[in-house]
């Protein structure tokens, strides 16, 4: 969906840029290729970076559900809010989906109808292994996203064993 926006020579500085420091964030990438953080992940080398239709929203927001410990980050130019924990169920209405479970710390509304893709993420950071699930508007902004828990800096093994078998059941991956 956001290949298409990436050339040649885009997808060389990105390659680039993670072989000099492989914890650069894609927001930085893309900050600084001044295009779009969907179209940075979708030039990463295979298999870093891999994209599901928005449609999948609801499976993959259920599934997410189940795993032990996540943490849900939403950023703005001037912020990164992290939220730990176990990620809430949530209800279609009003134009959002509703995070309104009353003893889980994450709460609000997300506006999912302008979900555009979302992509199950395998990119270290800061010499650690990161599985997360990127959820990117219609212009390839990034909205939100879940990674996946950890204990002592490792991945919880059942978080990491769901995480890939989501991906692979959406994919059809083995």
């Amino acid at each position: 969906m956001f290949k298409n926006s990436v050339t040649p020579d885009i997808k060389a500085r990105i390659i680039d840029m993670i072989d000099e420091n492989p914890s650069t964030m894609p927001s930085q990438m893309a900050a600084q290729l001044h295009i779009s953080e969907a179209a940075v992940v979708s030039a990463l080398p295979d298999p870093m970076g891999t994209f599901v239709d928005a449609s999948h929203f609801d499976t993959v927001w259920e599934a997410m559900t189940g795993w032990e410990k996540i943490t849900f980050l939403s950023q703005s130019p001037t912020s990164v809010i992290e939220v730990k924990g176990k990620l809430p169920r949530g209800t279609h209405g009003h134009g959002y989906f509703n995070l309104m479970d009353k003893d889980n710390p994450l709460g609000g509304h997300l506006k999912v109808d302008k979900l555009g893709a979302i992509c199950f993420l395998e990119k270290p950071f800061f010499g650690l292994e990161s599985l997360s699930v990127q959820f990117y508007d219609t212009h390839g902004d990034h909205m939100f996203a879940v990674y996946a828990g950890r204990e002592k800096r490792t991945l919880i093994p059942s978080v990491k064993a769901g995480f890939h078998a989501l991906r692979n059941q959406l994919t059809n991956q083995e």
